[in-house]
């Protein structure tokens, strides 16, 4: 067996020995185990970065699931609690240090992400996959906050609305790349947001800020809480997913910071819409949760005005402005992060804003975003059209 090679002797002389063997043995037979299932060419394969970003495939994977497509869902997010319970049909497997030695090994008709700059860095695109598909986790504009290549080496694009097709059109053009098959899949989360907020007893402000340099969380979280700490509401900070892993030590003081404060907490659910749909205030920065709490729960966004998120240099390229630049003011108010004392104030506008705030930004939203509930068909119909018989 297996557990009989792995068995370590503490009181041997070889212990250090030991350790090494085991962690070779370990590593090869969960290997052998992982290919064996990956080895075989796959039906359709979803790779999720973090157990976040399940929320934003479900209503694409339920629809497959409904026509009995057998889906393998990839996480490298060892807490995914789809590791444990996860929807009938779906065969899950965890995977992270060995993901890039995988990825360009897999075969399967369809591959579906929301991870930009496919075969630009580690993660290279795989011969043995028919067709891979980009699915967005966020509803901004496709060059500003994601790289120049983000996009050029997927061959579909599901878009939550015609501003971002335009942009990629325009891309091709500008940058001579051949034309992506783009399909009109919308943004299926925001109706999910919607269903399922509802009023809370208690009142509750939401900092969720993007994980960008110059984010609230690396510029201002100190005064901003201090400045919470003296209203009447409990505060609930979720960080970005990207946050935590790539700044773990700021993440691990801020936490420490909020022991001083009994009415706030850390917001650790993978699912967004539980902490969304109950929250009265949302205040973020350049994070398109904007979006998902403004067109979602039909409220207003506090906006910190903080530098630009700019991952890319070369946006003004396109001579396009990103759509969560130009909609800022559509979504709610701002305050610049050396005036937080006004936060009270501001706030009190943000109320006197809310008024008509419901039909106006669902009005926007019919204009900017592809009908959901009809288009997300039309993302389970294209997998299922580029599925070998």
């Amino acid at each position: 067996m297996i557990y009989e090679f792995l068995y370590i002797d503490p009181g041997s002389g070889s212990y250090l020995i030991q350790i090494i063997v085991a962690a070779v043995l370990g590593a090869f037979f969960w290997i052998k185990m992982f290919w064996q299932r990956l080895r075989h060419k796959q039906t359709v394969v979803f790779y999720a970065e973090s157990k976040h970003y399940f929320q934003y495939f479900e209503k694409l994977i339920r629809g497959l699931l409904a026509k009995n497509i057998k889906i393998v869902y990839i996480t490298s997010d060892k807490r995914d609690p789809l590791r444990k319970t996860s929807p009938e049909g779906m065969h899950v497997m965890y995977t992270k240090w060995m993901l890039v030695f995988l990825f360009k090994r897999i075969k399967a008709d369809v591959m579906i992400m929301t991870m930009p700059d496919l075969g630009n860095y580690l993660f290279k695109r795989s011969a043995s996959v028919g067709k891979y598909i980009y699915l967005f986790h966020a509803a901004v504009s496709t060059h500003q906050q994601y790289r120049k290549e983000a996009f050029f080496n997927y061959d579909t694009i599901f878009c939550t609305g015609d501003y971002q097709k335009v942009e990629i059109r325009k891309a091709e053009e500008l940058y001579g790349k051949n034309k992506k098959e783009i399909i009109t899949y919308g943004y299926p989360l925001l109706d999910t947001i919607k269903e399922q907020t509802h009023a809370d007893a208690r009142q509750i402000i939401l900092v969720a800020p993007s994980w960008f340099e110059g984010c609230i969380f690396d510029t201002c979280i100190e005064e901003l809480l201090l400045q919470l700490s003296k209203l009447p509401y409990e505060v609930v900070l979720r960080c970005h997913p990207e946050y935590k892993k790539r700044k773990g030590k700021s993440f691990a003081r801020i936490n420490k910071m909020l022991q001083g404060y009994p009415h706030m907490m850390i917001d650790e659910e993978p699912d967004v819409i539980k902490t969304l749909a109950v929250a009265d205030i949302l205040i973020t920065d350049r994070s398109g949760i904007a979006f998902e709490f403004a067109f979602g729960t039909g409220k207003p966004v506090l906006f910190i005005d903080s530098i630009l998120k700019q991952t890319n240099p070369y946006f003004t390229d396109l001579e396009i402005e990103p759509v969560e630049n130009r909609l800022r003011p559509e979504m709610g108010i701002s305050i610049l992060p050396e005036n937080l004392d006004q936060l009270p104030q501001k706030l009190k506008e943000l109320e006197n804003f809310s008024e008509g705030f419901p039909s106006k930004i669902e009005s926007l939203k019919k204009t900017l975003f592809y009908n959901a509930e009809e288009s997300y068909q039309l993302g389970v119909d294209y997998v299922i059209q580029h599925i070998a018989s």
